[in-house]
Parts: structure tokens; C-alpha cells; sequence
């Protein structure tokens, strides 16, 4: 979503507010995860590879987890829609299930 181009492309003028609000729902687990390397490595792959990544970083937004339609633009489909949402499993937070259903 924020470090390959293709995401862009995929995303297409939404793709910065997607990338906000996936950046603002990692940042609400962020206290789950903070004491983890791995977390700090992407963390890092995340500021190298997605310019805007630390200015979205610091506002320290938080938003939960949401439920709402994508648009995503298909290469060879153009624009296909899903409805999704997501779930926080009860027995463990830091696990998530997001459920997306094609839109006709």
C-alpha cells in the first residue's frame, strides 16, 4: 500500500486518503507492537519507501478499524468496487479479519 507504486496505480486518486487511514489504524496498535524489532524495521522500510509515511507519522492519528466501499482501478478491469469490514478478534489484538465482498 505505501511503499510500491503499483498501490498508487491501483488506488488512484484515493490513494492518500487510504494511505492515511491505513497509516492512522497501524499507528492505533502502535503500543502493542512498540517494544518489537520487527516493528521498528518496518517502521524504517516504511520511511524509506513512502516519502509521505513520517509527515502522516507524526500527526499521530488514530482511527479504528472501518467498514466502507473500495474502488480499487484494475489494470485490465478498470474500476471494480468492494464493500469491506473489519473485525478485531476477541482472543488476541493483534489480530484483525477484513472481509471483502465484490460489489455488482
Amino acid at each position: 500500500m505505501l511503499t510500491r507504486p503499483s498501490a498508487r496505480k491501483l488506488f488512484g486518486a484515493a490513494w492518500a486518503d487510504e494511505a492515511k487511514r491505513v497509516v492512522a489504524q497501524f499507528r492505533a496498535v502502535h503500543d502493542l507492537w512498540a517494544d518489537d524489532p520487527a516493528f521498528h524495521e518496518l517502521l524504517l522500510k516504511l520511511r524509506k519507501g513512502c516519502p509521505e509515511f513520517s509527515v502522516w507519522w507524526k500527526t499521530h492519528d488514530i482511527r479504528g478499524t472501518a467498514a466502507g466501499i473500495k474502488r480499487l482501478h484494475h489494470p485490465k478491469k478498470g474500476v471494480v468496487s468492494f464493500e469491506h469490514a473489519s473485525f478485531q478478534v476477541n482472543d488476541d489484538p493483534s489480530l484483525r479479519v477484513v472481509i471483502y465482498t465484490p460489489v455488482k
